[in-house]
């Protein structure tokens, strides 16, 4: 259903003859889909029927937190809360047992202070003293005109979620949700994290509600200060003499119309195509549809999967996580894992966990457009070779970590609900389009499509790699009847390709020991405890080491480049991981892969490991450079060497007084000054920018809920700008004649702890030599490019080897650049890149029928060891296991030659002849290094490999109409170092 048609459909909720529901007509939300309840709570609500219902109500309106200054520093604005029978039984009976389902908490609230609400009250009893109905309705008026009345209201349900609360934000006008973009957080939701915040801490039932407040019963409610800021005075009569903090800070944390106003101006999506592009990758064979024929993706706030009501699952989306791990964004609400730039809430760096996490490659996984139409290519090359019977097993297979939460949390419900009839052996693709139904007509085409039973998959898996994933991920185990493997074999024929344990559902790991466990355990049946492995590199390795079949590879001969026993240490692995599903899951999907001849199809974790960063005295983690503990800025204007904040905020003593709050120790989030930052980027800046610039289209809400900051993109991107420019390499340049002209001496060092580029086998990077004139024109160039990223010649012509695809005349396969220790002339390129072939020898960027491996001189790392050598069996000993894998880290081709690339280095000789009449002292040589993470001969494969599929489709659309344009990427490229130099 559209937003017209549910808008139309609220409407007439609101506005038709039919009375809004009166309270025992109320259902409970679990009983319809989300915007059906609203559309009969909402009216019940906007129209006060609680207040017609005679609910019992607080003695006044009163405060949340003090007011000094113009400003209020309460958790809410000022509210007057009613309370339904079944609440106000629960508080007489001393807040023990458990509320009933359909019991509500109304809160009304209005702009802070209560004063003048209590003002005005007393000044119409004065006025009106017999006539109590035009005393409320004139109250009611001033409110709404004044007070910019609006309600907050919690709703019992036990079958909701582990809390059993329905959380609801309602404005005058009763609007209910719509979930077009701009994407902003539902205003209805079971257990809404951002609620949980602070309900968490509350020491019963997730809420604070004392009688001392109630009218009719005694005490009084908790009194905070409040000056007279607020009050029309001369200024000689306002606190601090009329100044003012109310253009510093603003009632932000709960006012809805502050985010919604926020998110209202984000910046349309490019609609001009790339020229430059499309010349380069025509829009033929259906491959370019219009904007309304897209395949777009659901909003974010659709990514929502509270815990269970009885045991929690071990899958939860992030929106869980956001209320306590998403930072704060300045006075009122505090700074909390925030860095203010600025005056207003929220200008500054968001850099808590969920902050950054959101808009890294980890948080875009399961949103990411390459990733989907690679999956495409490879059902439809699955179809040319007559095995399409296994595309089911390798999506599945690939799900496992881009879609890792919806694929697992399937098999393990199908495992443990055999009744249910789910199928977890198909994790289809298409599962990440749904979403759960909002209406009752998209519950009952969901359930005549035959996937109603999926919807909460595919919220989890377009959360790609969250929180829930890496905070459950134990170390592999040695199965019965396996060899007695040491720890690394242990890991390498048990825990990678996304076959990882996992810890129980309700526990969660984390790197402190000393934590908080009781707001956790109140809002979704979890205990976080401490647990070194989350620190551990190999906890990364589940999906970063990557052995995958090759289904066109003759089954009786090993992989090129491997012995027998090599494959079957390979193969083996496969079988491990598949048995290991079975028993643990029940499921089969892995087995109809491990026919094949299986492969290392990406090695990030064991290049690691075979590095002297995995080395005593030189050792660095992948958390310690992709988990940053400072901050700096693109401008140099902020740099903080340690990060020290809570990583949580809470209800807890530094807020407000409440009743019936936990015990002070049980909430008392300490400071840390090992602070990790969540930011998980590499040099991806293509997905982060399609993923911004495209929101609309992807699903992609701009503003973070918490801190309001909109820049979480460009920060992901700033990241990536600084580790490109300082993390990633060093470029060096000597330059003399020679040969009748110049020769430039271009090192490259590589300063990873992994290849370079690492990952999927397409990245590349390249080295672009120039040499230009006084004027700035260029005179030779090796490695230049078009506006789309192609690698031309001297005269501005694609090079012959830059598609993959070009078979000279006699020959049998096609021209690509080798590894090059000389180059002479244009149209030779130093690219540091994996190229593989498949059983025809045809280049191929498939996953699964890599078989030749032409070329592989990606930069080693430093310390990378050959196995076979002794430095090597010093290192790790006599392991075939390890021996084989390791042999994934080597390079291939003419860089296994090459005596200047060696470990952590390159070095190329540029002999550059240039025109007679030139003066070689007055040219400048530049030698630079950029990154492609998706460069063009991959994406002319993935155009021609499945052209009208709808996730190829999306991929041609948003990279044809990527501005590039002052971007990092600016030409399709990014850059990571250069260096110049001129004759002496």
């Amino acid at each position: 259903m559209n937003f017209l048609s549910r808008l139309a459909a609220a409407l007439l909720c609101l506005f038709t003859a039919s009375p809004p529901a009166q309270a025992e007509e109320l259902p409970l939300p679990s009983s319809l889909p989300l915007l059906d309840y609203e559309a009969q709570l909402y009216p019940f609500i906007a129209n006060r029927l609680f207040h017609d219902a005679k609910w019992t109500r607080d003695k006044r309106w009163r405060d949340t937190g003090p007011f000094v200054l113009d400003a209020n520093y309460g958790v809410h604005p000022a509210v007057r809360i009613y309370y339904s029978p079944a609440v106000l039984q629960w508080l007489k009976d001393n807040r023990q047992g458990d509320i009933p389902d359909g019991a509500m908490v109304v809160k009304e609230m209005a702009s802070p202070p209560a004063a003048r609400y209590v003002e005005y009250r007393e000044m119409l009893d004065y006025i009106y003293p017999d006539d109590p109905e035009k005393v409320e309705a004139e109250m009611i008026a001033y409110l709404k005109d004044t007070g910019s009345l609006n309600w907050t209201v919690m709703v019992k349900d036990s079958a909701l979620s582990h809390g059993g609360w329905f959380f609801a934000s309602v404005g005058q006008q009763g609007t209910i949700d719509n979930f077009d973009a701009p994407f902003t957080p539902p205003t209805g939701s079971a257990g809404d994290g951002t609620c949980m915040r602070c309900h968490a801490s509350a020491a019963e039932e997730l809420i604070y509600s004392s009688l001392n407040n109630v009218a009719g019963f005694g005490g009084e409610p908790l009194i905070f200060r409040v000056d007279e800021s607020w009050r029309d005075l001369p200024a000689v009569q306002r606190p601090a003499d009329g100044l003012t903090e109310a253009e510093l800070i603003s009632d932000v944390f709960h006012d809805q119309t502050v985010m919604a106003a926020a998110a209202a101006k984000p910046p349309a999506s490019p609609t001009d195509v790339n020229p430059a592009f499309a010349a380069t990758f025509p829009p033929t064979g259906g491959i370019d549809v219009s904007r309304a024929d897209l395949q777009t993706l659901p909003s974010q706030w659709l990514d929502h999967v509270p815990a269970r009501p009885n045991d929690t699952q071990h899958f939860l989306t992030s929106d869980n996580c956001v209320g306590c791990h998403g930072g704060l964004g300045g006075p009122p609400s505090g700074t909390t894992m925030f860095l203010q730039t600025g005056p207003k809430y929220g200008e500054g760096y968001n850099i808590s966990e969920y902050g950054e996490w959101r808009w890294s490659p980890m948080g875009l996984a399961g949103r990411d457009p390459i990733f989907f139409a690679q999956l495409e290519s490879e059902f439809a090359l699955l179809e040319e070779l007559g095995a399409s019977d296994l595309s089911s097993n390798l999506g599945t297979t690939c799900l496992s970590c881009h879609g890792a939460m919806g694929q697992r949390q399937l098999q393990i419900d199908a495992h443990a609900d055999p009744d249910a009839k789910l199928d977890p052996n198909n994790f289809k693709p298409s599962y990440t389009l749904l979403h759960a139904p909002l209406t009752k007509a998209e519950e009952d085409k969901q359930r005549q499509d035959g996937v109603f039973a999926y919807h909460q998959y595919g919220n989890l898996a377009r959360e790609g790699i969250s929180c829930a994933v890496c905070h459950h991920i134990q170390p592999p185990e040695r199965a019965e009847g396996q060899p007695d493997y040491n720890t690394l074999d242990t890991y390498l024929m048990n825990g990678t390709t996304g076959v990882f344990r996992l810890s129980d559902a309700d526990k969660l790991i984390g790197p402190y020991d000393d934590v908080r466990q009781k707001p956790m355990q109140n809002a979704m049946g979890i205990t976080p405890e401490g647990d070194d492995y989350i620190k551990d590199s190999q906890l990364c390795g589940a999906c970063h080491t990557i052995n995958l079949p090759n289904v066109d590879a003759d089954k009786t001969e090993p992989l090129e480049g491997y012995t027998a026993a090599d494959q079957e240490v390979f193969n083996q692995a496969g079988r491990n991981g598949a048995a290991f599903l079975n028993a643990e899951y029940g499921v089969t999907f892995p087995e109809g892969l491990t026919d094949f001849q299986h492969s290392v199809e990406q090695a990030t974790y064991i290049e690691w490991v075979n590095s002297i960063y995995n080395e005593e005295g030189t050792a660095q983690s992948c958390q310690d450079c992709h988990m940053k503990s400072s901050f700096q800025s693109t401008d140099g204007a902020i740099n903080i060497p340690q990060i020290t904040t809570q990583i949580a905020s809470i209800q807890d003593s530094n807020y407000p007084d409440v009743d019936n709050l936990l015990p002070v120790e049980d909430v008392t989030v300490p400071f840390r000054d090992t602070y990790k930052r969540h930011n998980f980027v590499g040099l991806n800046v293509f997905m982060v920018e399609m993923l911004r610039q495209f929101s609309a289209e992807m699903g992609m809400g701009l503003i973070d809920p918490m801190t309001y900051a909109d820049n979480g993109a460009q920060l992901s991107v700033d990241t990536m700008a600084l580790q490109a420019a300082h993390e990633t390499a060093d470029i060096t340049l000597n330059l003399e004649e020679g040969y009748g002209g110049l020769v430039a001496q271009v090192a490259v060092a590589n300063k990873t702890g992994h290849r370079l580029p690492s990952g999927v086998g397409f990245r590349r990077s390249f080295l672009e030599v120039k040499v230009t004139d006084t004027g700035g024109d260029t005179l030779w160039c090796s490695g230049c490019t078009n506006g789309a990223g192609v690698i031309v010649d001297g005269n501005g012509k694609p090079l012959v080897t830059e598609f993959l695809d070009v078979v000279p005349l006699g020959g049998t396969e096609a021209l690509y650049q080798p590894h090059h220790r000389v180059i002479t002339n244009q149209t030779q390129v130093q690219i540091y890149e994996e190229l593989t072939q498949n059983a025809k020898k045809e280049f191929t960027t498939s996953f699964v029928q890599r078989d030749y491996h032409p070329k592989d001189n990606r930069l080693t790392p430093l310390g990378t060891l050959n196995p076979g050598t002794e430095a090597f069996k010093a290192k790790f000993g006599d392991s075939d296991v390890t021996a084989a894998f390791m042999k994934a880290t080597r390079p291939e081709g003419r860089a296994a030659n090459d005596p200047n690339f060696i470990p952590g280095s390159d070095g190329v000789e540029y002999r550059i002849v240039l025109p007679q009449d030139t003066d070689l002292k007055s040219v400048t040589v530049s030698a630079t290094l950029y990154s492609q993470s998706i460069p063009p001969y991959y994406l002319k494969q993935r155009f021609e490999t499945a052209p009208t599929g709808p996730a190829t489709q999306r991929l041609y659309y948003l990279a044809s109409r990527l501005e590039t344009k002052g971007t990092l990427i600016e030409d399709w490229k990014l850059k990571t170092v250069s260096a110049s130099a001129v004759l002496p």
